[in-house]
């Protein structure tokens, strides 16, 4: 299996792409559990498999997805999924960069051993984080990250420590600098609901959360996509993802993004700004916290 990635916007050649077979939200993770308290809203979340309804409509989507993806001759796996799990976002664990796969030290102790769903990536260049004991060991997810060329934007969060990202620089070496970032007024869990990078020096960026004097040093001459509004998606029961989970996009090469059909207006912002717009649906975005770049990850791009 080959693996080269070095940024979010070449040509996708290869992917992942997630799944809900055998689907069950965790019962004894101690940071899932600390995610559901964080949220405001009234209701919460009941744990274990999926309603049938929600299965059915995240189970298409994705299939249209990968027939979308392979129409384009991006080659597609999936995981495999013989026991319980919750990776619908196949990008949440497993840091692809370089040649390189990471298995991240992640503080979802359910989702520590997620590499062996892709027994494909085992021949690969691999290494396996140490798993995180004590608070002051390294922590993060792959989804804290975004790959800028020689540059890794690792965003700070409850989901991502400093450690993290001192470990991470000590396995990438001199090939990539980690740029250590916190969005200041909103503890975010992953970065792509806030910050994508959509070609080579330009970035589209959640205008609820950052304001442009935030933004890393690196991106002070980048051409900024500003998003002030997404359609909020409907959910069961509990949301997962905020509305924001809206602009999480998948460029499939440097002018073209697929984007979730109901986002007419980010995909107006889109096109305005010189990209060709791929739409269909994601449904249960929300429900299950995973938009087009969260439930891809990226094996090959050019």
């Amino acid at each position: 299996m080959k693996v080269s990635t070095t940024n979010e916007y070449g040509l996708l050649k290869s992917v992942i792409v997630g799944c809900v077979e055998n689907f069950q939200w965790p019962e004894n993770d101690n940071e899932f559990d600390r995610s559901i308290s964080r949220s405001t809203y009234p209701t919460t979340l009941t744990r274990g498999a999926l309603p049938n309804s929600v299965y059915e409509e995240a189970t298409q989507d994705l299939n249209r997805l990968v027939e979308m993806l392979t129409e384009r001759n991006i080659e597609v796996h999936r995981p495999v999924t013989s026991k319980t799990h919750w990776a619908y976002s196949a990008r949440d664990i497993i840091l692809t960069v370089g040649d390189t796969v990471i298995q991240c030290p992640t503080p979802f102790e359910s989702r520590a051993n997620e590499l062996q769903m892709y027994p494909f990536l085992h021949d690969c260049n691999v290494i396996k984080a140490p798993r995180p004991i004590k608070n002051s060991d390294p922590s993060f997810d792959a989804a804290n990250v975004l790959k800028f060329g020689d540059k890794l934007l690792y965003s700070l969060s409850h989901s991502a420590n400093e450690a993290g990202a001192d470990w991470l620089q000590e396995q990438v070496g001199t090939d990539f600098k980690v740029i250590k970032w916190k969005v200041v007024d909103h503890d975010i869990t992953h970065i792509d609901s806030t910050l994508l990078s959509l070609s080579k020096d330009t970035v589209m960026i959640n205008a609820s959360r950052v304001k442009d004097h935030q933004l890393p040093d690196f991106m002070k001459d980048y051409k900024k996509i500003w998003v002030d509004h997404v359609q909020p998606r409907n959910f069961h029961q509990f949301p997962y993802a905020s509305k924001w989970i809206g602009m999480n996009v998948l460029s499939l090469d440097p002018e073209t993004v697929l984007i979730d059909d109901l986002q007419t207006g980010l995909a107006e912002n889109l096109r305005s700004n010189g990209f060709k717009v791929i739409t269909t649906s994601i449904r249960q975005s929300r429900t299950l916290g995973g938009g087009f770049h969260c439930v891809t990850n990226d094996l090959v791009r050019e």
